[in-house]
């Protein structure tokens, strides 16, 4: 990947995203996306697959470490910013080749129809159905492979002693409590921005 195109591409999703929505704030930011750069370029997946597209930010960030021959599947349900990402991919010369592969629509009906193996799942899309997608892309997973799920600290929300009882809130401590108490994996929490929860799929 061409670094120059990457930072162009990776400048006018931030720039279209503040300009266009008001959900700006679901954009990975800089110190996040750094973090995905170096974790993909660390792991040099072949394959990652994430759920929840957005605007294309953590997307891109995510192929930075593909190899020669890598691909990233990538899903969205929301329509409304589909020329922001197809432009950014295309600026950073990922589309026409193929390396990038978009898919519009409900993940939980997409998910089954991908093959996989995955080296990199990254989840952050709606968090009340985070555990369906984990037992959904767990078997997709290769063995040593990682599941990264965004949000998992929920602004603190989900340390406290009374949680709050809304949906997002309990979807994500229970989504939590799946990943703490299952013995097929290791994982840990990385506290950026809003809690990113790094999951070890175990090879045996």
């Amino acid at each position: 990947m061409d670094i120059n195109r990457l930072k162009e591409a990776l400048a006018f999703i931030e720039r279209e995203t503040h300009l266009r929505t008001k959900s700006y704030r679901m954009l990975s930011d800089g110190v996040q996306g750094g973090f995905l750069q170096a974790f993909s370029m660390m792991v040099r997946p072949r394959a990652v697959l994430e759920i929840g597209t957005f605007t294309g930010y953590a997307t891109l960030c995510l192929a930075r470490g593909l190899q020669d021959n890598g691909t990233v599947d990538t899903i969205e349900k929301d329509d409304e910013m589909t020329d922001i990402f197809l432009r950014a991919f295309d600026m950073a010369g990922m589309l026409s080749d193929g390396r990038i592969r978009c898919h519009a629509g409900d993940a939980l009906n997409i998910i089954p129809s991908l093959p996989g193996p995955y080296d990199i799942v990254y989840i952050d899309a709606d968090k009340r159905l985070y555990h369906r997608f984990y037992d959904l892309v767990f078997d997709k997973v290769a063995p040593g492979g990682y599941i990264l799920a965004d949000n998992v600290l929920w602004s603190g929300k989900t340390s406290l002693e009374t949680p709050p009882a809304d949906r997002q809130t309990s979807a994500i401590l229970d989504f939590n409590h799946t990943v703490s108490t299952d013995s097929r994996v290791e994982a840990a929490v990385i506290p950026v921005r809003d809690g990113l929860a790094v999951i070890h799929k175990k090879r045996v």
